[in-house]
């Protein structure tokens, strides 16, 4: 059934000439952290920081759950599973590990369900995020990289994990022994999901060119670089809140000026200090280092240079 679905979506791909496929692979960039670590950084430097904060401990939770899933079931990706599957563009290429269940609907979800149910975000506001995150969890469909249960136990989960977190957030956010107690506690499993991924037995199997279908050493790799999203979000939001907590409060102007000058150092952080400090670590490090800094960019830095340079 669910690869009958994706070659009726390729059918339709190709019945119309592709009429859809630009717009397709453009909305689905939006579940790629590399987009989204943008709007987290205007939500939570310039708009609202509960707000961000609370999209931020999502992603984080998120993420554990959706690499823990990955592992436990080592889903193969539709096309190794049907030959007749064509992702379109560079699908093959991007869409690598496991299938089940989809990350760019577990981090669309999370960045964009979150601020949809976050105090504050109006009724029609919170209609369209929400039914943006299900366009770029169908995106993941129509280009053949997902089945439809990859995406639905993926948006499912994380908007339970969102949910939950709501719950939570008033205590977490009020009561500094309960942010430690979360942030200890994402820690810890973070480290046992590791350590699961890395000690687990996987499929051993091989294409017709002799090689794995999927390396579990590249899950490990994966695994890394989850906990370092984890690590730098809880231990970054932890430090702000009990050592800067910066505002953001400002003329517009102001918010403009922020958002474009630490956005400018975040740039230079990953595209010139990170590749520098990582170029001779060992792959499970870098992986680990790359997020990790990154994350507490946007979570702890940022927010000391706002709060300290008046912007």
């Amino acid at each position: 059934m669910d690869i009958s679905y994706l070659l009726f979506l390729q059918s339709l791909r190709e019945t119309t000439n592709g009429v859809f496929n630009k717009f397709f692979s453009y909305v689905t960039g939006y579940g790629e952290m590399a987009n989204l670590f943008v709007l987290f950084a205007i939500v939570y430097w310039c708009i609202n920081k509960k707000t961000g904060e609370f999209m931020l401990l999502s992603l984080a939770f998120s993420r554990i759950i959706n690499g823990l899933l990955k592992i436990i079931f080592c889903v193969y990706r539709p096309w190794i599973r049907d030959a007749r599957v064509l992702p379109l563009g560079d699908g093959l290429k991007t869409a690598t590990g496991y299938s089940f269940p989809s990350g760019h609907t577990t981090n669309a979800t999370a960045c964009f369900g979150s601020y949809a149910i976050s105090s504050g975000c109006k009724k029609t506001l919170s209609i369209l995020l929400w039914l943006f995150a299900v366009l770029i969890a169908f995106s993941r469909n129509y280009i053949g990289v997902h089945t439809p249960q990859d995406v639905v136990v993926a948006f499912i989960t994380t908007t339970l994990i969102t949910i939950g977190m709501e719950k939570l957030y008033t205590r977490y956010s009020e009561k500094p022994y309960f942010t430690c107690w979360v942030t200890g506690s994402g820690l810890f499993i973070s480290i046992l999901v590791l350590l699961y991924t890395a000690f687990k037995g996987y499929p051993m199997d091989y294409d017709t060119a002799g090689k794995l279908i999927v390396d579990p050493a590249k899950m490990v790799l994966d695994s890394y670089k989850n906990l370092g999203y984890v690590f730098g979000i809880l231990i970054g939001i932890a430090l702000e809140k009990s050592f800067i907590n910066f505002s953001t409060e400002g003329t517009t102007e102001q918010k403009i000026t922020r958002f474009l000058l630490c956005f400018l150092l975040f740039q230079v952080l990953s595209l010139v200090l990170i590749p520098m400090i990582t170029t001779d670590l060992p792959k499970e490090t870098a992986n680990f280092i790359k997020p990790f800094l990154k994350t507490m960019y946007i979570c702890c830095i940022a927010p000391a240079i706002i709060k300290y340079s008046k912007i």
